[in-house]
């Protein structure tokens, strides 16, 4: 070995162990945290650092999947539409207030305003409609109908605030939760330091090990890929196959795939909301689906664990159905279904995009041109996207949608298909079977109308399934880290060894 190779072998290890040393873990994120404000943001992935900062009322097991106490201690449903819970009396915010039942009405009352609106408010809490104080400790959460789901849910949104020290200008630069870290330091966009919060509550889960938690912004998967290797960076999460073969053999280096509730499908405008379009030709839509090779698209993007999908939904998901019509990859099919269109000669199409979906839309396109449909990605910034998509303005896109990490359909169908901002469909019968099953608690009745929507949805290809998304991480030898059950990672329980 060279004096040079020895060097920055001696150099790389170093680094590497300087973070243990110091107790502290620096996570490679793909995406820009620009708000800590987890009611100011649309992506999910800023929600995930959020998270450790302010808490919900109970949270989902990282092993077991199942929701455990956290803000509340225990919970019991007093009739079918009211959910009472019991709150901890052990729990400060970071600015010294305690936390009671005063705060978690005040977030409700938060979410449900209308001026300035909560990102996916309807989606998240359409649900709830109003929480009422029962004594200092004490909450029930009033809903607007029967949601078998609420429980499920509580686990991953409804981040409590703090009554009057919220402040919408102000709380997403430093925001004041009860959660086991503070903000020690904010770039919005690049970099974000976290410390570990001596005042916090004893939690189920235990307490946080690790002094120091940073997280930087390194859009390029190569960049991530080296600085991980190098010891810069100790965790990256949701990295792609190539990144996971990249990692494979590194000195130092572990990764991991573990489940996620995260599914992707192409949005087609059928109810011409961007106006005018082929989309809307039922034959067209046909062809598209079974011009696209979802197969290749799941096997290569995302590797061993993704499944191609058939209803618009996650099969981990109560209510998503096994059995609906299937597109299979059929290029004569989908030409055929073509020349039977008001389009045999084909057309051109933007599909829109953003961050990692952007492969998935390049590889659709190169199918798509085999049919006539040429095709160009619109591919865009995050925000940017959530802005036009839920706007109505994009015919057709890619979405990656993770439910909130909820296994239940109540979580995405009222966004897409329920006459919400992300519904390019606005069909009147799907519409009504998913009405009526999100108003009822009959198990076997609320699958039964779910499974007559997807089926709509499948046999008239008002959107294209694609895949499920596999979750992994490439993270450092000796950092205690369990993979979650639903692909979302609790970083403030992990340690080094």
């Amino acid at each position: 070995m060279t004096r040079f190779l020895a060097l920055l072998f001696l150099l790389m290890a170093t680094q590497a162990g300087a973070q243990k040393a110091d107790n502290a873990l620096t996570w490679g994120f793909t995406s820009e945290v620009e708000t800590l404000d987890p009611y100011a943001t649309a992506k999910r992935t800023s929600q995930l650092v959020i998270r450790n900062v302010v808490e919900t009322l109970l949270y989902r097991d990282p092993t077991s999947g199942k929701a455990q106490p956290l803000l509340a201690t225990s919970w019991r449903w007093v009739d079918d539409r009211t959910l009472e819970l019991a709150l901890r009396q052990d729990a400060i915010f970071h600015d010294g207030q305690k936390f009671d039942a005063d705060d978690v009405v005040f977030t409700v009352e938060q979410v449900k305003r209308k001026d300035p609106p909560v990102s996916f408010a309807e989606a998240d809490y359409g649900y709830i409609n109003r929480a009422e104080k029962i004594d200092a400790y004490t909450v029930r959460l009033v809903l607007n109908a029967p949601t078998p789901s609420a429980v499920d849910r509580l686990t991953q949104t409804l981040f409590i605030l703090p009554k009057g020290a919220y402040n919408p200008q102000s709380f997403g630069r430093a925001p004041i939760g009860t959660g086991p870290y503070k903000v020690s330091s904010f770039e919005a966009g690049r970099k974000l330091v976290l410390t570990r919060n001596p005042a916090f509550h004893p939690a189920g889960w235990g307490a946080p090990r690790l002094a120091t938690i940073t997280i930087i912004t390194i859009g390029d998967p190569q960049t991530q890929v080296a600085e991980l290797a190098r010891g810069r960076v100790d965790f990256l999460w949701n990295i792609n196959p190539d990144q996971v073969g990249q990692l494979k053999g590194a000195a130092g280096v572990k990764t991991l795939s573990g489940g996620s509730t995260s599914i992707s499908f192409l949005s087609l405008d059928s109810a011409a909301r961007s106006g005018p379009n082929p989309l809307q030709d039922r034959n067209v839509r046909l062809a598209i689906a079974s011009g696209i090779n979802r197969t290749a698209i799941s096997e290569v993007l995302q590797g061993p664990g993704s499944v191609v999908i058939d209803a618009a939904c996650h099969p981990k998901q109560f209510g998503c159905p096994t059995e609906v019509e299937k597109h299979p990859y059929d290029l004569a099919k989908a030409k055929a279904l073509m020349k039977a269109s008001a389009y045999p000669n084909g057309f051109p199409l933007s599909i829109s995009a953003f961050t990692d979906s952007g492969p998935v839309a390049e590889a659709v396109i190169g199918d798509l041109r085999e049919i006539g449909i040429i095709g160009k990605v619109d591919f865009r910034e995050t925000s940017a996207w959530i802005k036009d998509f839920f706007g109505g303005k994009l015919p057709a896109s890619i979405v990656p949608w993770p439910s909130s990490g909820v296994y239940d359909v109540a979580a995405l169908v009222p966004l897409f298909f329920m006459g919400q901002p992300g519904d390019y469909t606005k069909d009147a019968e799907v519409m009504a079977w998913f009405k009526e099953a999100g108003s009822i608690t009959d198990p076997a009745e609320r699958a039964r109308l779910y499974g007559l929507g997807f089926a709509k949805i499948a046999r008239d290809a008002l959107v294209v399934p694609i895949m499920t998304s596999v979750t992994s991480f490439g993270y450092r030898d000796g950092l205690d880290f369990v993979p979650p059950a639903d692909g979302y990672p609790a970083i403030a329980m992990t340690g080094w060894k």
